[in-house]
């Protein structure tokens, strides 16, 4: 089985900081489980940075992967030794968390894990990203620029929540775990990635000494 452990930033290492040494993490925890890993800094599709999630996933799976983990920069593995197929408990062709408690959503797209199925989950990923036709976004020379409310309809995860979410549990398409497995911001039991998201990127550094980053074994 081919899993890729996907990220995506276009910010220059200076402007990721610490952030850096999550990524490093990630790279070492697919190192040491046999995956393949793929940072991207550069994109072949004009969207907003957070419609290029399952733009991308699907990407990954149309080129052969069979699982594909999604993880945005901030967020990171924390249990190196579990496996992400283990998340995989039925016939689920996507596995994610809600927010943790601080937010209200049902559901984050920052972590969030998509098998291939048979093609059924890159079908799924281009129904997420076409969900972005009709959304409140507007293209300047320099950026795109959207008005709406953050994390609302016209982002991808409230997309998500509001057209997806509800069809996918029914289906049984759609597995979402407890916030703690994939979305607490510190590390609790059963955590398998931590989320530092907003101001929860202030957990950063207290975390990064707790796991000795910066020594010769970090991220190992």
């Amino acid at each position: 089985m081919k899993v890729t452990v996907l990220q995506f930033d276009n910010r220059p290492a200076e402007a990721l900081g610490a952030m850096t040494q999550l990524l490093a993490r990630n790279r070492a925890y697919a190192e040491r489980q046999g995956y393949d890993y793929r940072f991207l800094t550069t994109q072949d599709v004009d969207l907003p940075i957070y419609w290029l999630k399952p733009y991308l996933v699907r990407r990954a799976l149309e080129d052969g992967a069979d699982l594909v983990a999604w993880l945005d920069t901030d967020a990171v593995v924390h249990d190196l030794d579990r496996r992400i197929e283990a998340l995989f408990t039925g016939p689920e062709i996507m596995v994610a968390a809600p927010d943790n408690p601080f937010w209200s959503s049902p559901f984050n797209a920052g972590v969030f894990f998509v098998r291939a199925a048979d093609g059924r989950g890159a079908a799924l990923m281009a129904r997420w990203s076409a969900l972005f036709a009709g959304t409140g976004w507007t293209r300047t020379p320099t950026a795109w620029i959207c008005q709406d409310e953050w994390a609302g309809p016209s982002y991808e995860q409230g997309a998500f929540v509001a057209h997806l979410l509800g069809p996918l549990g029914a289906a049984g398409d759609l597995r979402l775990v407890d916030w703690q497995v994939l979305q607490s911001p510190v590390p609790v039991d059963g955590a398998f990635t931590l989320h530092m998201a907003g101001g929860f990127r202030a957990n950063l550094a207290p975390y990064l000494q707790t796991i000795g980053a910066g020594s010769p074994d970090a991220g190992a």
